[in-house]
């Protein structure tokens, strides 16, 4: 640990100014304190820190703007949120700009102290072992509760204990969306650490795109069976050997007949398909549905944390990450994402990959 870490801590509550210097004033940190956005700012300009920590909801300048502004003046500083309003929303949005971290209000001593400590630690080593214990944390401690309450849930949609009225069908689609949505963001972040994890020296591996890959995501249930009854119809006039990693393509074909799901008209098919294309191969996943506009697919499809506003998409939740990591492990196969649409009909989302040898 850097015995000269130096913290500046941003919050218009005195009481949160004290307890936090208190908890982090040890021989490790030289601890400096700001009551307001204006005033954090300025300190964090003139003088040199490792770490700001600032308050999201403040007078006059909040620390959502704090951060932005940082980010963007010292791009190597390492800044974290204090936030009584953690939400999905607030989160992404400060990781979205740049946080570390945040920390929900009320907070404990061992908090702080972990969040802290693991900044530094992402200052001064790899994010392997972080992305590690961040992947054991969230599949051992979310994981495994939310998809209990995403089982009980269907048991009930489906009728197994008695015949549900309007209200109660209603009533149960939310909370099954939902957990969809919690899955999405458990699936998305474990997919991302693996991602961030392996290099490409590792995809070496001879695989059956087919065989090994895209049929096993086709043939799971919740696929097979969804709730939209959408079937699935596939195409493959090749069944090609390529090198890669299995457990990273496995992601993009997940990802993508996942959306293909979500964002499509119930009762239609997903169409998947293999082609040969001369020293390439192209898989294409097509569903009718919302489409996507031409202006996003140009300027926002891929990006991360970016989530696209379609009409019919109101209700559906997501992370926002999930075509980002399409795009990168494919990317990292030395092959490219493809998408075309006709807004408000259908889309087809098309990846080609190169033949072995």
């Amino acid at each position: 640990m850097d015995n000269h870490t130096r913290i500046l801590i941003i919050d218009d509550e005195e009481i949160v100014l004290k307890s936090s210097s208190r908890i982090l004033r040890t021989t490790d940190y030289d601890i400096v304190t700001a009551s307001s956005g204006m005033d954090g700012l300025e300190k964090a300009r003139a003088q040199k820190f490792d770490i700001v920590i600032t308050d999201l909801k403040m007078p006059l300048l909040g620390g959502m703007e704090i951060l932005r502004t940082l980010k963007k003046e010292q791009p190597d500083l390492t800044v974290i949120i204090f936030t009584g309003y953690a939400t999905v929303e607030t989160a992404r949005e400060a990781l979205k700009n740049g946080a570390f971290d945040y920390i929900p209000k009320p907070f404990t001593p061992d908090e702080l102290r972990d969040v802290v400590k693991n900044a530094i630690a992402s200052r001064t080593s790899t994010s392997e072992s972080r992305m590690l214990d961040l992947m054991s944390i969230v599949s051992h401690e979310l994981k495994s509760p939310i998809s209990v309450v995403h089982t009980t849930a269907e048991t009930l949609y489906k009728g197994y204990f008695g015949k549900l009225d309007k209200g109660q069908e209603k009533t149960i689609e939310t909370i099954l969306r939902n957990c969809q949505y919690l899955e999405d963001i458990i699936r998305n972040y474990l997919d991302l650490s693996k991602m961030e994890i392996n290099n490409i020296e590792s995809f070496a591996q001879e695989v059956n795109l087919v065989d090994e890959i895209v049929q096993p995501i086709i043939e799971i249930p919740e696929h097979q069976h969804n709730m939209k009854n959408m079937p699935i119809e596939a195409d493959f006039k090749t069944r090609p050997v390529i090198s890669g990693d299995p457990n990273l393509l496995k992601i993009v074909v997940t990802n993508l007949l996942n959306n293909a799901i979500k964002y499509g008209t119930a009762g239609t098919a997903i169409r998947i398909g293999l082609d040969e294309q001369g020293y390439s191969l192209t898989l294409s996943v097509y569903n009718e549905g919302v489409g996507i506009s031409k202006e996003d697919i140009e300027q926002r499809l891929f990006q991360r944390f970016s989530r696209l506003k379609q009409k019919g998409t109101e209700g559906i939740k997501g992370s926002g990450l999930g075509l980002y990591i399409c795009k990168t492990i494919v990317e990292k196969h030395n092959g490219r994402i493809r998408v075309e649409s006709e807004q408000g009909k259908w889309v087809r989302f098309m990846i080609s990959l190169p033949k072995k040898g």
